[in-house]
């Protein structure tokens, strides 16, 4: 890659063109299948597969929010067809990489010299690129280890064209309501994520708060970072994909499973309402010696304190089977007009947000879970899908990141398909208490 569009007719031509290609392609394929001439037929499989290829490549050349978009298509919803979601989790770590030139160019124009006046080795070919930046290996003077991350020109003055895009393309779905608060959180997590100053001292809070003998987390290099070059001290490790293309043993699985599992109960448990909230297979390494390294920490989201009681009550009201309190916490938190939930939204509301409370219910109240149950994967996404029937956003923005955190958990370890002990999950949200969180 040799630029970046940064021109919002730009980006929005991109985008347009990407849809009306995929348009197309559907288009044909129910044409042709009309036709009497197996020439013309399309198998469905293939055609899906050919349609996510062609939007990550466009989606590619963006970057920024309009590919962070591709990034949420990814989770194992079930709303997209299975083969979308595979390419589309293409976006997690594989984008094509800036050219030796761009580097440099970036490189300096943020440090003031070419990455040979700082570094004893610096590697020009990107081994990761993603949404913000892409990520270089390095040895410093000290002889560390070490990674730096670049950002792309033009991503941060491409996050409100972009946003404004999807807002058009969301008011067709979402009748009339406005999602502006939603799209404003969403544009805060960006604006952040391209701060890689900020990075840094999410970086040095997060290996502060949870390294462990399981848990790994790097390092911040201060003295070789600042907005728009992140360095820190490299983590080894291979992909979700990666692993599970070894065949891995059962353990294994369960293994890898109960460190996710428990690192994001760990939250909970803490003292603190700072969450890492950018979770999929792009942000974790899998050691062979059965450690998990956690990076990018771009996007992390501190809720407010009544925001979290909110939520944790919620599930504590369920789980103790008191209904009563449940509808009453789901008016508090503005997903029903009222406890008699009346009208046929409100009762719509009321059955989806149920039966998720039931589905997190069935991996609560067991000792172990097994996530490799096709039927818990089956009901998620079916319930999914029943909630973008419902075309209308209720509830809090902060449930932008909320949902992907517990979305993000819940994919991994289905595709993982490990069996959890779930006893510290359940001690953590049962042993919530209102106003713990400072």
């Amino acid at each position: 890659m040799s630029t970046l569009p940064g021109n919002p007719w730009k980006r929005s031509g991109i985008l347009a063109k990407a849809g009306l290609k995929t348009g197309g392609n559907y288009l044909r394929h129910h044409v042709g299948n009309a036709i009497p001439l197996k020439s013309f037929h399309q198998n469905k499989v293939t055609l899906n597969r050919k349609n996510a290829l062609s939007l990550i490549g466009e989606l590619s050349q963006l970057r920024g929010a309009a590919l962070k978009m591709a990034q949420g298509l990814s989770m194992d919803t079930g709303i997209l067809p299975e083969e979308f979601a595979e390419v589309m989790n293409s976006a997690q770590y594989r984008v094509p990489p800036m050219n030796r030139s761009l580097v440099q160019i970036q490189f300096k124009k943020a440090m003031g010299v070419v990455p040979e006046k700082l570094f004893n080795n610096f590697e020009y070919d990107a081994f990761a690129a993603a949404t913000i930046g892409q990520v270089h290996r390095a040895e410093d003077k000290k002889g560390r280890l070490l990674a730096v991350k670049i950002q792309y020109p033009n991503v941060r003055r491409s996050i409100d064209s972009d946003l404004a895009l999807l807002k058009t393309l969301a008011g067709s779905f979402l009748r009339k309501f406005d999602i502006s608060e939603h799209l404003e959180e969403m544009k805060l997590r960006l604006l952040e994520e391209t701060d890689y100053c900020k990075e840094g001292q999410n970086i040095e809070e997060f290996h502060q708060r949870f390294s462990s003998e399981m848990l790994l987390f790097p390092e911040y290099i201060g003295e070789h970072s600042n907005s728009k070059i992140l360095c820190m001290t490299r983590l080894d490790g291979i992909h979700l994909d990666e692993f599970l293309n070894q065949n891995p043993s059962q353990l294994k699985k369960d293994h890898y499973g109960q460190i996710l599992w428990d690192f994001f109960h760990l939250h909970i448990t803490q003292n603190n309402q700072t969450f890492h909230a950018d979770v999929h297979p792009g942000n974790f390494l899998f050691q062979p010696d059965g450690k998990v390294g956690v990076i990018d920490f771009g996007c992390v989201k501190t809720f407010p304190e009544n925001f979290l009681d909110g939520c944790l009550t919620l599930v504590q009201k369920f789980l103790s089977e008191n209904m009563n309190g449940f509808k009453e916490e789901l008016v508090k938190m503005e997903f029903l007009k009222n406890t008699q939930a009346d009208g046929v939204t409100e009762q719509a509301i009321l059955s989806l947000l149920t039966r998720f409370a039931e589905l997190l219910g069935e991996v609560y109240r067991q000792p172990f879970f097994d996530f490799s149950d096709s039927s818990f994967r089956e009901n998620l996404n079916s319930m999914l899908k029943q909630g973008m029937e419902i075309r209308e956003i209720r509830g809090s923005r902060h449930f932008v990141f909320f949902n992907r955190i517990v979305f993000g958990l819940l994919s991994m370890l289905m595709k993982l398909g490990a069996t959890i002990d779930t006893a510290r999950g359940y001690q953590a949200v049962m042993g919530w208490k209102i106003g713990k969180a400072s």
